[in-house]
């Protein structure tokens, strides 16, 4: 809850944030692809040095402290020269991405061990709810104050409250105990390299023997050995390859509609949001209770498959007031799809080297967040923004069939160990 009211105090205005400061569309797309190549050159390596602790939250929290110290440089940006604004929020925000993306692998290492599997659906889905409750309530309320006071001072000021409710998620965070990794402390008593002693000692200086740029190599040597083994994991993180790449070539283009074509300012943005939380809140409940039901790859197919309405009903509104209703129905939708999406990628994460895994899956999901949002920029070069909003509608549907494809691939592979295990049976009782 800290950590999304940080974020949405900053977040969801970078868009507004760089057109008033006179950035052309190429930058609005960059401040979605900028920090996606960030990640493609830091996550790998980022993860292969993460790996080396056996206890992941001294080294989170590092990368989570170096990432929120970039609301403050955010906060700078006016100071710069006019001419020179747009593109220094652009870099600001891509080089904040840079802690910021071994942040979150690390993150997702850690909390795969907190929370059991049989647990993660409702934990993520009442985790998700309470997120949306408070991270929309920061966006009503930043969205308000911003049209309130002039422009920049009102966006210094949430820069920096975002700044401090950054500190709070930081502290909050470092009172979750941390599950002890068995195999791993083995390894630690056996003297192996995998982890090091300063694991176990205060302070975050000195945190390990083998820097970043040993572990780009140590990645990229070791990459295609580890991939070649997992069909399961390459499957899942092909496919939301392409979903991701589909999903995301819209983003830009919704931002420019909203505010160039529709006139929206930092209030219509902050309702969009709470519209969009409104569906999440009651969508979560009901997502987690089908997973239950369906397993997490279903749950994610029939999700995913409603997102490609959105866009398509963009193509046909011309209003502020049809959009935000619109939100409602796409925050029932979302609530699925982000549910469904990490939680999947655990389970078909292998148990070993969880972090390096997870940084192959976000560097591939990097990859499209770089090339998606400048293609999705570049249809407006070729269609009005009604045919560029239905070519993304039809991208979703290839997206969302992508993982029906891994869905019937992985229901074949299940099929004759089910028939396997009910012959047995059959046999046993005969």
């Amino acid at each position: 809850m800290a950590s999304v009211l940080a974020a949405n105090l900053a977040a969801p205005f970078f868009g507004i944030f760089a057109l008033k400061m006179g950035a052309t569309n190429t930058q609005v797309a960059l401040l979605a692809s900028g920090p996606a190549i960030v990640s493609l050159l830091v996550m790998i390596p980022g993860a292969f040095y993460v790996d080396q602790f056996s206890q992941k939250k001294r080294v989170t929290t590092a990368f989570f402290l170096a990432n929120r110290l970039f609301y403050l440089a955010l906060a700078c940006v006016p100071l710069f020269t006019p001419d020179r604004r747009a593109g220094a929020l652009v870099v600001a925000v891509a080089l904040m991405n840079l802690p910021g993306a071994i942040g979150n692998v690390a993150w997702q290492a850690f909390i795969s061990r907190v929370i059991p599997p049989a647990h993660r659906a409702q934990a993520f889905a009442r985790r998700n709810r309470w997120m949306n409750f408070v991270g929309t309530a920061a966006v009503v309320v930043a969205g308000r104050a911003l049209d309130i006071m002039s422009f920049p001072v009102g966006y210094q000021v949430m820069f920096v409250v975002a700044f401090v409710a950054a500190m709070a998620e930081i502290r909050i965070f470092q009172r979750i105990e941390e599950p002890v990794d068995p195999a791993a402390a083995a390894r630690d008593e056996q003297g192996a390299p995998a982890a090091t002693a300063s694991t176990t000692t205060p302070g975050l200086a000195g945190i390990a023997r083998v820097g970043p740029l040993t572990s780009l190599g140590r990645g990229l040597a070791d990459a295609g050995r580890d991939l070649g083994s997992h069909r399961h994991f390459i499957q899942y993180t092909l496919a939301s390859a392409v979903f991701y790449f589909s999903w995301q070539i819209a983003w830009p283009l919704f931002t420019l509609y909203q505010v160039k074509v529709l006139g929206a300012n930092n209030l219509w943005i902050s309702l969009l949001q709470l519209a969009n939380t409104g569906g999440a809140l009651v969508g979560y409940g009901f997502w987690a209770a089908f997973a239950d039901r369906h397993g997490h790859l279903k749950s994610l197919v029939v999700s995913t498959m409603g997102m490609c309405f959105v866009p398509f009903y963009y193509a046909f509104s011309h209003s502020l007031v049809t959009i935000t209703v619109l939100n409602l129905a796409t925050g029932v939708i979302f609530s699925g799809v982000i549910l469904a999406l990490f939680n999947a990628l655990l389970e078909n994460t292998p148990d070993e080297h969880t972090t390096r895994y997870i940084a192959y899956y976000n560097t591939a999901i990097a990859l499209t967040a770089v090339l998606a949002p400048l293609v999705g920029v570049g249809l407006l070069h070729f269609f009005s923004y009604r045919w560029a909003f239905l070519v993304c509608a039809g991208a979703r549907i290839v997206g969302s069939f992508s993982f029906y494809l891994v869905f019937r691939s992985r229901r074949a592979a299940e099929r004759p160990a089910a028939e396997a295990s009910a012959a047995s049976g059959s046999a046993a009782r005969t």
